[in-house]
């Protein structure tokens, strides 16, 4: 053969071969490479040659030569023998066979890492032993977990390295105490403690959330933030919820989330959750919003806080109209923390502290009350009530039995009632069944004797995997909760601490035991004893308990369309008792009686139930740059405690979102809904929606602005419904069966409630940790229930409901949160929002409608107040020159104004003066970190906001003269010496001084502390030591400071005399993690 031929140039190959056999080389070349990576042991070649030399010089010698790893317990090499070896291009194996030799360990190759082990046998084998191959596979985090290829295993501080295969399975050489550091592009690192040899651990990894894959629950499922155009808002449950002392979840909710209204009306224990409005009120009637838990109806102090995972707060037609004729205030979605492939991590989260009510009114001492009653009774011409005499003993207190001068606040109220709460959760799994389990107990004590509440909480969410394309969830969930209360018979609001309040100071709380062993309590009139009522007045005990139980069938059909089932089947009942024994209440001095408590024995039980029942199908696919998400299903929901009173509800729904090249949004919903509190024709209603977006920061032109990450702009306008305001049976007219008079007139035309809104909103994300929300709103309620009167002429004297009524109601939010991480570990967050809203009523049919100090007219915000404008008291002068005043008035009352010039003070007078709620609110929020030490605080308010002094904050002597006793502020009252004074002149009744009227409004805005906190994260070297995973604690106090102008009363509970406080709660609390 001419081998020189080859070398010709007739024999160069054309470009196309070149090509090819330049790419055949270097595939050989990338082959060869990865083969001599995987079977190196084998063709590595190794040249050694020492003689008597340490072994780890050796060692040393072999890892230069083939990158292989050694692992081994440095103690091990101890006992070794000095090595000599001669080697010329030995492979790996027959290098370590020579160079281990004789020697007190072995060795095994695992993943290019050589694990050095003591001899099996030897002495202290057992101590040193501690080198193994750990096996394990890593997971997602989702339900039901996905096996993550190609995630990095490594341990940390070590080059030892792995990854893992196409089902997430991995084998690395480790010893006892090292950590695993487990890492995947998208997902959290997660490090894992070595404690021993194990079979197969897994591991979980959390998604990391970036501007491009953030999800959020939607309503029966979850979507990427980038592809929605609608308005919705994600709580930060680390700030808001987790590791705080809250009793009732819907406290978490006063900061943190734009265009929500939280206002908590008591700190009633057991009785304090707030009440929540989103986007303002829009109806007159039923105003709460729709809240769902893990996708079904749920009391939203009914859920432990510390189960909670995720909190979203569905705002405008776009987002909620997938939920219909129930999301007409607004939809708050609620998930719950479920258990996730890993090993078992057991929590403890707990705190104890102390109570002190946040305001109590201060009353005047004994002398100075037995004064204001003399001039009351003066006033009206009545005799002087207590003599002087009487006055000047009380204010020596020589004989507290005949002078008694008590100050009942003192006596009876709790200074420091104590709160504590401890939660248990045990959570883990693997890719076949994952459980999350956890108890609380929860006690908080009252400021008023015999008053406390006591809830047992348990939740167990499980989710199986039964194979590739069939999961299923089933959660569990039970409550028990006691509510303890005294009986008293002080009338309405929390009646122990009225008493409190209106007793007057002259009555002896408890006389001395008397000899024939009857116990006799001081009394005035009809005035009872308050010490009485807690000792002598028994007590009430309310008892209610939660289960549910929630089964979800989920089957991926395909990659891209999934089937997911739910029922529901949820109990609530209750019993209350209450208890008291007859008591005869004896004169101490003349054994006269003075009036006696019957036997109370009451006991009575409740039960209501719930089915919920839903199917759906879920369609997600992206293909080039195209994403589409369907989502279609319908759901069937019925409640009540008897078949005559259930309340059914069945719905259809489809939903569709498109996005082009991650720019371009446009999705819609319609959603129908029949309903049981309707009559035939009337009971089905459909509701549509549409939004569009335009993720402008994605486009060309922004591209090269580096300081924007994300810019949306977006808009929807929708239809919402509500049924809530409708009762059962209004459709039909009732007669009484045993005379055949008609009781009830029906209205078969009665029907939905609609809510039109129009939504614009713009999202924007700035250097990396600024983000800026911002939406503006329009929401008009249409048909709104109402009952005008018929007049006269139609011979009845009733009302008949009429779909007559609408609202609209308009507003804007702005949200803005800022991030930085700073050097040295320390970190900062902000974050703000401030919401305005202002409502209207456009029609109202049979209007205007009048309360005792409020009015809903046309043209006008529901709840304006309807008052008489007034200019201050009237003097003498005003009584000489006969201005306008009413009957029984004179100087020193209050002067109200003749608006009409008509010469009277009658109801002509009254107009419509300013409004009860705030237009306005805000909130802040502030956490710094630095190097395990946590400060968080956070602070919200109320503007724009007038509020209305009444009871006992009104008239400062309502019943002086048989009882009650006035506050320190309303010693300044209008006397002939003092025409100056703030309030009007004193008397024994209320007088003309009660009326509706704009003399007791005042400026409700105010700002509140919620919380002030002070944590520390002890160090994971620390934390290690002690067995544990993670170790918080921390040191909080909620509402320590509210500012406010008005410093009479609680500005956010505004109550009388019959409310309970809000409470400053302090608290010190431990967070573990095993």
């Amino acid at each position: 053969m001419n081998f020189n031929a080859l070398n010709s140039k007739a024999c160069v190959p054309h470009a196309p071969i070149r090509k090819l056999i330049l790419i055949m080389k270097i595939t050989t070349l990338l082959v060869f490479m990865v083969f001599s990576q995987i079977r190196a042991e084998v063709n590595a070649q190794v040249s050694i040659s020492m003689k008597n030399a340490p072994i780890k010089k050796v060692m040393d010698s072999f890892h230069s030569q083939t990158g292989y790893e050694f692992l081994f317990v440095s103690e091990l090499l101890a006992d070794a023998q000095p090595v000599t070896v001669e080697l010329k291009n030995a492979s790996a194996e027959q290098a370590l066979e020579k160079i281990f030799r004789n020697q007190p360990f072995t060795y095994r190759i695992i993943d290019r890492t050589i694990v050095i082990r003591p001899v099996s046998g030897k002495a202290g084998a057992s101590k040193q032993d501690s080198s193994f191959s750990l096996k394990g596979r890593v997971f997602d985090s989702a339900e039901p977990p996905h096996a993550l290829a190609g995630a990095n295993v490594a341990l940390k501080g070590s080059s030892v390295r792995t990854s893992t295969d196409e089902n997430g399975n991995f084998e690395i050489p480790v010893r006892r105490n090292q950590i695993l550091l487990v890492t995947f592009t998208g997902f959290k690192p997660r490090e894992y403690a070595v404690t021993g040899p194990k079979n197969n651990i897994t591991i979980s990894l959390e998604e990391e959330v970036t501007l491009m894959n953030e999800v959020v629950v939607t309503g029966y499922g979850e979507q990427k933030v980038k592809t929605l155009a609608s308005s919705f808002s994600s709580m930060n449950i680390k700030a808001n919820v987790s590791n705080k002392p809250i009793t009732q979840l819907s406290q978490s909710l006063q900061g943190g989330v734009t265009g929500i209204t939280v206002r908590q009306g008591s700190g009633l224990p057991g009785g304090d959750g707030a009440n929540i409005l989103i986007r303002g009120i829009s109806t007159i009637g039923s105003t709460s919003p729709l809240v769902l838990v893990d996708g079904v109806p749920f009391n939203i102090n009914d859920v432990d806080p510390n189960t909670v995972e995720s909190i979203n707060v569905l705002k405008d037609a776009a987002a909620a109209s997938v939920y219909g004729a129930r999301a007409a205030n607004g939809v708050i979605l609620i998930t719950t923390k479920r258990g996730v492939p890993g090993k078992v991590v057991i929590a403890y989260d707990g705190y104890g502290g102390y109570q002190r009510a946040s305001f109590l009114p201060e009353f005047v001492d004994g002398p100075t009350y037995l004064r204001l009653a003399n001039e009351a009774s003066i006033n009206t011409g009545g005799a002087q009530l207590y003599s002087d005499e009487y006055i000047s003993n009380t204010a020596a207190g020589t004989d507290p039995l005949k002078y008694p001068n008590t100050d009942w606040s003192e006596l009876i109220l709790k200074k420091n009632p104590e709160i504590h709460s401890h939660s248990l959760a045990v959570s883990g799994g693997n890719e076949l069944a994952r459980f999350a389990v956890s108890g609380n107990y929860l006690y908080q004590d009252g400021i008023t004797p015999l008053r406390d509440f006591t809830r047992y909480s348990f939740r167990a969410n499980t989710g199986v995997t039964l194979s590739k394309q069939l999961s299923m969830l089933l959660d569990l969930v039970l409550q028990n909760g006691v509510n303890q209360s005294e009986i008293s018979r002080f009338g309405f609001g929390n009646p122990l601490l009225r008493g409190v309040y209106s007793t007057p100071p002259n009555i002896v709380p408890k006389y001395p035991l008397r000899a024939d062993g009857l116990q006799s309590y001081g009394n005035f009139g009809d005035m009872q004893n308050p010490l009485a009522e807690v000792e002598r007045g028994g007590y009430a005990r309310y008892n209610y308990n939660i289960a549910n139980i929630n089964f979800q069938p989920i089957w991926k059909i395909t990659p891209e369309l999934k089937a997911r089932g739910q029922y529901l089947y949820k109990v609530n009942s209750g019993g209350s008792l209450s208890n008291r024994d007859v008591y005869s209440f004896i004169d101490y001095y003349t054994n006269a009686l003075q009036y006696t408590y019957s036997s109370i024995k009451t006991q009575s039980t409740n039960r209501n139930s719930y089915n919920y029942l839903a199917l759906n199908l879920e369609y997600t696919k992206e293909f080039d740059k195209h994403s589409v998400y369907a989502l279609g299903g319908f759901s069937r929901e019925s409640s009540g405690i008897t078949n005559f009173d259930i309340v059914n509800l069945a719905s259809y729904f489809v939903k569709a979102n498109y996005v082009y090249n991650d720019r371009y949004i446009i999705e819609g919903t319609i959603r129908t809904d029949g309903s049981s509190r309707f009559g035939p024709g009337q009971q089905w209603g459909a509701f549509p929606s549409g939004a569009i977006g335009w993720n402008i920061g994605n486009e060309d032109f922004l591209k090269n602005l580096k300081f924007v990450q994300k810019f949306k702009l977006r808009a929807s306008y929708g239809l919402l419904g509500n049924n809530e305001n409708a009762q059962l049976y209004q459709y039909q007219s009732l007669i009484d069966a045993n005379n055949g008079r008609q009781t009830t007139l029906g209205n078969p035309a009665i029907t939905w409630e609609t809510v039109k809104m129009v939504d614009i909103g713009a999202d924007l994300t700035l250097f990396n940790n600024l983000n800026i929300t911002a939406d503006w709103f329009d929401k008009t309620t249409q048909d709104i229930l109402l009952s005008p009167a018929l007049p006269l002429s139609s011979g009845f004297g009733l009302t008949v409901p009429v779909n007559s009524g609408s609202v609209k109601n308009t507003g804007w939010e702005l949200a803005l949160n800022y991030t930085h991480a700073f050097a040295n570990d320390f970190n900062l967050s902000a974050g703000g929002g401030f919401s305005y809203y202002r409502n209207k009523v456009v029609t109202l049919l049979g209007g205007p409608y009048t309360f005792n100090l409020k009015r809903i007219a046309e043209g006008q915000p529901i709840s304006s107040y309807y008052l008489y404008r007034t200019d201050g008291l009237l003097q003498e002068t005003d009584i000489a020159a006969n201005v306008p005043r009413l009957a029984g008035s004179g100087a020193g009352d209050i002067k109200y104004l003749d608006l009409n010039k008509d010469g009277e003070i009658t109801e002509a007078d009254r107009e419509l003066l300013g409004n009860s709620e705030p237009q306005g609110n805000y909130f802040a929020n502030l956490t710094l970190n630095y190097k395990g030490i946590e400060l968080e605080t956070q602070l919200n308010g109320f503007t724009n906001s007038l509020g209305y002094y009444s009871g006992r904050y009104q008239m400062a002597t309502t019943n002086t003269s048989t009882g009650g006793t006035p506050m320190r502020y309303q010693t300044d009252y209008w006397t002939p010496a003092n025409t100056t004074a703030r309030l009007p002149r004193i008397l024994p009744t209320a007088g003309t001084n009660a009326l509706a009227s704009d003399f007791w409004l005042f400026n409700a805005a105010f700002c509140r502390i919620r919380y002030i906190q002070l944590a520390y994260n002890f160090r994971q070297d620390f934390v290690r030591k002690m067995g544990l995973s993670s170790l918080r604690v921390f040191v909080n106090s909620q509402n320590p400071v509210t500012f406010s102008k008005n410093r009479l009363l609680d500005p956010e509970t505004q109550g009388d005399e019959g409310t309970y406080p809000l409470m400053q709660i302090n608290t010190v609390g431990l967070n573990v993690k095993f």
